[in-house]
């Protein structure tokens, strides 16, 4: 039970029917992150999630997030393939954003993207972050640098789930490109 004394639902408008964003693409930046559990008390290991800010047009203002499954501890070819599409996803962000090497997802914020955002191809029903790209398709100006991180992550095995997503990015589980 909440105690929610004083508070009056008189002085505040009823939220409406939230309507499903369009697929299409957008102008978007990210203003949060954190790191999940995967599944239940997070038994298959870690995600980045990023929450994007729609900041033009007439959706300005409405939140996308993203899942990275950078953690994802599933042994064999599924894991592995689930790790190597996370670490794309994340090269496509830092890349997007000018930042090849940060060490916290922090520096990746308010740095405006544009995102491909529509359903998923196995479950329409749900929507996702298709793609991320510097804004008009140019480089990004985000500034950062240093050597990107692509690929898997070494061995089937997800970075230590004690330790920063991105900091592991700096050398200690997302290897670097060939």
């Amino acid at each position: 039970m909440v105690n929610i004394a004083g508070y009056n639902a008189a002085d505040h408008e009823p939220t409406g029917e939230f309507e499903r964003i369009p697929e299409g693409r957008y102008h978007a930046e990210i203003v949060n992150s954190e790191e999940k559990g995967i599944g239940d008390n997070g038994g298959s290991g870690e995600k980045i999630t990023l929450t994007w800010k729609i900041i033009t047009g007439p959706l300005e203002g409405r939140l996308i997030w993203q899942d990275i499954l950078h953690g994802y501890n599933v042994p064999g070819e599924k894991g592995d393939k689930t790790r190597d599409i996370a670490a794309r996803q994340l090269s496509a962000v830092c890349h997007a954003v000018g930042k090849l090497a940060p060490k916290d997802t922090e520096e990746l914020h308010h740095i405006p993207c544009e995102v491909s955002y529509g359903p998923q191809r196995k479950n329409p029903q749900y929507d996702e972050v298709k793609a991320v790209k510097p804004l008009n398709g140019g480089a990004a100006s985000g500034g950062g640098g240093g050597a990107a991180t692509r690929s898997s992550f070494g061995g089937g095995k997800a970075p230590p789930a004690n330790n920063s997503a991105l900091a592991a990015a700096s050398g200690g589980g997302w290897p670097k490109r060939a």
